[in-house]
This record gives C-alpha cells, sequence and structure tokens, in this order.
C-alpha cells in the first residue's frame, strides 16, 4: 500500500470523551445482552439499539431464524458507522416477520441466510408492514422463491438498500413481491439491486403487486432485471436496468419482462435496448412516460464503476456507482425523489434534476481521469506526487494548480484541522495519523472520539470538500499529518 502525505505539525492540548450506551451488547446468538435475547423479551412500540462497541460486528444465527410476530418494532444500529452484520452462516433463515407486525430495520446487513426448503432466504414477511432503511441482504438462498427477500401482502418501503449476491431456486433471486388484489407493496427507493440469481425474477418478482421504484439500479441480475405477472404494475421513476439477462427475448425483455395484465410505467429511467413500449415485444405492455433515455444507444451505457454480467450471479460485487461523463447525470426528475439521501449518504438532489440510479452524482479514480499518469510523478513539479494532488481535488497536470494544505486553528481554547479532499474519488482511502515526535516509527491512525471528533464537512465544488475536526489531546506536544492511499 503506497500512503501519500501533506504533513502539518503543531501542538495543542485538552482531551475529552464521549460515553456511550446500548440494549444489545454482545455477538452471542443467545443468553443475556444478546439480539435473541432482547427481542424474546419485547414488548409493542420497543426500540432495540445496539452498544457502539459492537460497531462493524457480526452477530453469527445458530438457533435458527428470528422471530417477529404480531408486534410494531424498531431494530436501529443507525448510530454504528458500520452498522451490524447478521448472518445465519447458510443454516436458517434471518428474520420471519408475521402477523400484522410493524418493523423498521436500521443499518443491519443480513448476510449468508438459507430457507432450506421454503421461501425467503434473508427475509420471510407476511402480511406485516417492513422498512429497510441503510440494510443490506447479501449472499442468502432460498430452496424457493424470494433468495433475498419474500414478501406476501406487505406494505413499507426498502430504502437506501443494497440487494445483491442473492439467489433462489424459483422466483424472485432478490426480491419476491405478492401484492393482494393489486393493492399498493413497497416502495423501493435509492437502492441497489444487483447479481442475483433466479429462473424467473432475477431482481425483482412481481406477482399482483405494484411496487414504486424510485432511483433504482437494478443491474446484472440472472433471469431477468425484473418480472411482473398477474396485473402487476410497478412504477419505475429515475431508475436504470441495465444488463440484466434471462434466456430468449429481446435485450430489453431481459430488463423488464412482463406478462398477462401487467403493465410497468416508465418515466425519467433508462433501460437497455428500450426506445419505446414495443422494445420490449410483449405486446406494449409497458407505459413507456416522459424523460426516458434511449437504451438502444451505445453512447447511454450508464458507465458504472464496475458492472456485472448476468452470467457472473449470484455475485455480490456490483458497483453501481457513474463515472463523470456518464448520461444518467442530472437528468432525472428530482419531484420523484423520495429520499433525501442516496445510497451512498450523499444529499440525493440539489436542483430541479438528479441523477438516475442509486448514486447521487458523479466519481472517479486516478486511472480512469489520468490513463496516462503515473500516480508516483509529479508531472507540475509541485512537490506532490500526482496521486496526492488528484486525492486533495487538484489537477496534477495543472502548472498553477493551488494547493489547500491542512490548516490548524483555535477557537474558545480548542484546536480544529481543516483539510480538503476529492469526494468522488472512488480509490481514494484518507489517513489522518498523529505523533508526539517526528520520529518516523510513532506516527499512528487517528481514532475518531479518541483523537478527534467530526465538526462539519462542506462541499467546496461537486466533487470537492473542506473537512474540519476537532482535536482531542492531553500531550504538551503533538504532530499531525494528512495523506491518502489507494487502498492496495
Amino acid at each position: 500500500m503506497k500512503i501519500r502525505y501533506s504533513v502539518l505539525s503543531s501542538l495543542l492540548s485538552m482531551m475529552t470523551s464521549v460515553s456511550h450506551a446500548g440494549t444489545v451488547t454482545t455477538t452471542n446468538d443467545s443468553g443475556t445482552g444478546s439480539l435473541r435475547d432482547v427481542l424474546g423479551t419485547a414488548i409493542d412500540n420497543d426500540a432495540i439499539e445496539f452498544s457502539p462497541l459492537l460497531n462493524g460486528a457480526t452477530i453469527t444465527l445458530s438457533s435458527g431464524s428470528l422471530n417477529i410476530t404480531a408486534l410494531k418494532l424498531t431494530l436501529d444500529a443507525s448510530a454504528l458507522p458500520s452498522g451490524i452484520t447478521l448472518s445465519a452462516n447458510n443454516s436458517s433463515r434471518i428474520f420471519t416477520i408475521t402477523a400484522n407486525a410493524d418493523v423498521t430495520l436500521r443499518s443491519l446487513h443480513l448476510h449468508n441466510g438459507r430457507a432450506v426448503g421454503g421461501n425467503g432466504g434473508g427475509l420471510f414477511a407476511l402480511s406485516s408492514h417492513l422498512v429497510l432503511e441503510a440494510c443490506s441482504i447479501k449472499d442468502c438462498v432460498s430452496d424457493f422463491d424470494g433468495g433475498g427477500l419474500w414478501g406476501n401482502g406487505i406494505t413499507g418501503s426498502i430504502q437506501r438498500c443494497i440487494i445483491s449476491g442473492n439467489q433462489a431456486s424459483g422466483f424472485g433471486g432478490g426480491v419476491f413481491l405478492i401484492g393482494i388484489n393489486g393493492t399498493k407493496s413497497l416502495d423501493i427507493s435509492s437502492s441497489q439491486i444487483s447479481g442475483n440469481l433466479a429462473p424467473f425474477g432475477g431482481g425483482i418478482y412481481n406477482l399482483m403487486a405494484n411496487p414504486t421504484l424510485s432511483n433504482c439500479s437494478i443491474q446484472g441480475n440472472s433471469g431477468s432485471g425484473m418480472r411482473s405477472e398477474i396485473a402487476s404494475h410497478p412504477i419505475l421513476r429515475n431508475c436504470i436496468i441495465w444488463g440484466n439477462t434471462m434466456s430468449g427475448g429481446s435485450i430489453a425483455a431481459s430488463q423488464l419482462n412482463n406478462t398477462g395484465d401487467s403493465h410497468p410505467d416508465v418515466t425519467y429511467s433508462l433501460i437497455e435496448g428500450a426506445s419505446d413500449s414495443g422494445s420490449f415485444r410483449d405486446g406494449n405492455l409497458v407505459t413507456w412516460g416522459v424523460g426516458n433515455l434511449d437504451g438502444g444507444l451505445t453512447a447511454n451505457d450508464p458507465g458504472f464503476v464496475h458492472a456485472l454480467g448476468g452470467s457472473n450471479a449470484p455475485n455480490p460485487t456490483a458497483d453501481l456507482r457513474v463515472f463523470t461523463g456518464s448520461p444518467c447525470l442530472n437528468i432525472g426528475n428530482s419531484d420523484f425523489c423520495t429520499t433525501a439521501k442516496d445510497l451512498a449518504g450523499s444529499q440525493r438532489t440539489q436542483g430541479l434534476t438528479t441523477t438516475l440510479g442509486a448514486f447521487e452524482g458523479a466519481y472517479e479514480s486516478f486511472s480512469h481521469l489520468y490513463p496516462a499518469l503515473d500516480p508516483e510523478a509529479d508531472q507540475n513539479g509541485n512537490g506532490l506526487k500526482n496521486f496526492t494532488e488528484y486525492a486533495l481535488g487538484i489537477d496534477p497536470i495543472s502548472p498553477v494548480a493551488t494547493v489547500d494544505l491542512p490548516i490548524l486553528a483555535i477557537k474558545d481554547g480548542t484546536f480544529y484541522l481543516t483539510t480538503t479532499r476529492r469526494s468522488n474519488g472512488i480509490d481514494i482511502v484518507p489517513l489522518l495519523e498523529t505523533s508526539t515526535s517526528l520520529d518516523p516509527s510513532s506516527w499512528v491512525p487517528m481514532i475518531q472520539d479518541v483523537d478527534y471528533q467530526a465538526d462539519s464537512i462542506t462541499t467546496i465544488s461537486p466533487d470537492r470538500q473542506q473537512v474540519v475536526i476537532k482535536l482531542l489531546a492531553s500531550d504538551p506536544a503533538r504532530f499531525f499529518r494528512q495523506g491518502f492511499t489507494d487502498g492496495s
């Protein structure tokens, strides 16, 4: 791993600490403080939280599914930057939600669930209200339908979620929905459904279901991106459906596969191979509205950072952010945006237009933006390596590039460090390090809430941010430096 630095040294003092509390305190499958134990004693309208010490931890279920019946509950790990992963280790389903339950899951990652001889490898929901926020469902398997999520007669929403790498032997590799007499089902917004596998409806399968999808990316699923049957009327707004496959039919039909009295309504979207309703070869079942891009043009490839081929499914590795130059940038209609943030947590829209798909704005990598430059060289001779300038949001080719090095300031007796960085680099890992001396071996990474607290982030330009942190220290002398790595 190569690290490039812009360095600042200074003296400071003072330290504070932050204390937290949580309800779930252990990753054990059962016993005091376990999620299963807390769920077992929960009553209606309870909110279950997680100790900050569990940030990024995995709770492995060894004694079956977590069941929620006829209760209104919230399971909230949003205070943890990396959330909580729940893994069934391919031995059972993860959640079973039934009997008019009303369940909200936040920042929970459901991985490696398996419905042996049943439906819903990750999550099974029947006649209930379900809200998923900033969650993921990955690498789950159903022997029947709904590899990731199986929902029958459910309402609610999926917001800012990733459903990928799941598989079903029947219908709905990622999501399987059955409506009740054609009534409204889930709303799915600012979400990615990719790399899922099923014979029918690899990404999503609708049966008498009417989900509304806004700002979603459906890509690289096998068995079609979405299949709708028997009076299903899904609504698609500001969506990208691209690179999905199935046996037979047109390219467009591999993205939206429609049978019976199913009528998808598509507006302000990009669907591979589709330029009008006739592209799907289904008897003009699709209502082709205004603002759609022509998916039959090579120039309208969305330009994903890392797209999958449907033949690679199941595969959870797609990165559906779009590069600078994508035709999907700023051509959607923000009236259809239903989340304030996109899948990456960035502001969803900054005006009348929005970017199609799950992510707002353009992303970059050094190799994409400067394919002829050596990241270790100094093209403009200003003393900073090309990659460092790129990571700072500066053009390494420009002979007059202005470099904003870190600034230390004091306010009300407290030290604040101001740095700048590129905000849209997919290959940038920012580093802040501290030392009590300048000995090369003494530098250590700074830890949030130990060495610093976040203060503010300000957008300087569409691809550049100013970051201010409050420094915490009790040493009579301390040094700081900012660096970047490409993660390799």
